[in-house]
């Protein structure tokens, strides 16, 4: 099997688990036998974290016949990429200085991932590029991926590759503290905004899918609270469109299950705006398509 045809490893680390599959390169798709979820607290210590990390990986191509073609991995912010060394100070506080990609690659000696060295990428990044590779903007040359869940994340790509810096990308790509209605974007554009605007307005407090059920079941509150939802980040993304000028923003997260309540504003914006069609897988794709492009 040549290198080019051999699967890719994609992890997505989250606060409360980790996923793992094996990406078909050619098909641009995940082996859903591969598939393999461990739950792992944030919280938990160094060792168990990276254990836990590496022993997924190994489960997820246990099955395979020979080598990966290599491993990318999708882990929040911050974190230096480049060294593989963890910047957390909240979740996963323990991992704080830790050379991830070290421990990785201690914990697999003697398996059949011995010898590899994981490469590292933004989660919010991955999902765009993902998208970029494989989804809802493949073929698009300029992407703007956003994902909206208990934070703001963004992602931009030119030319299937993920830039930070450059024409009308905010530094390190991050939307999330940018400067909105006297406090930061991800104050109008995340759950806990949701939420709390929900119960400012006399309702009780509700997670997101029962918020949007009350909205689909004609809670004029709720739908006015999504919609309003969907009036801030417009206005977010607005000057960000204008500047980057992307051919197409697509947007992910928890958050989309709720498309059809909040997507109307979005017209405004003059740009194709699709929800995610790879929804979880989005990042792990990302993941491979980062490697693939490292490898060459």
């Amino acid at each position: 099997m040549t290198p080019q045809a051999r699967p890719v490893l994609g992890l997505d680390i989250g606060g409360s688990h980790v996923t793992a599959a094996l990406v078909d390169p050619g098909a641009r798709e995940v082996r859903r036998d591969s598939r393999t979820v461990l739950h792992v607290a944030h919280d938990s210590p160094a060792s168990l974290l990276t254990d836990g990390w590496a022993r997924v990986a190994l489960l997820a191509c246990a099955n395979e016949v020979g080598r990966v073609a290599g491993v990318g991995v999708a882990m929040p912010s911050p974190f230096e990429y480049a060294r593989g060394v963890a910047r957390h100070r909240h979740k996963f506080a323990a991992l704080y200085g830790v050379n991830v990609r070290e421990s990785l690659r201690d914990a697999w000696a003697g398996t059949p991932l011995a010898d590899t060295s994981p490469v590292f990428g933004n989660d919010a990044d991955l999902f765009a590029l993902g998208e970029a590779w494989a989804g809802a903007a493949r073929g698009r040359t300029r992407v703007l991926g956003v994902t909206l869940g208990t934070g703001l994340g963004s992602g931009f790509v030119v030319a299937g590759r993920v830039v930070t810096s450059g024409e009308g990308v905010p530094p390190e790509g991050e939307l999330w503290n940018t400067p909105y209605a006297g406090a930061l974007a991800e104050d109008s554009v995340s759950t806990r905004a949701l939420v709390d605007a929900y119960t400012r307005s006399g309702g009780p407090q509700l997670n997101p899918a029962d918020l949007a059920a009350r909205a689909r079941q004609g809670d004029v509150g709720a739908r006015q609270v999504w919609q309003q939802f969907g009036e801030h980040l417009a206005a977010v993304l607005t000057p960000v469109v204008q500047d980057f000028k992307p051919d197409v923003v697509v947007v992910g997260g928890n958050l989309t299950q709720a498309w059809t309540l909040f997507s109307a504003p979005l017209k405004l914006l003059g740009v194709p705006c699709e929800a995610s069609r790879l929804l979880d897988e989005a990042a792990l794709l990302g993941a491979a398509a980062l490697v693939l492009d490292q490898h060459g």
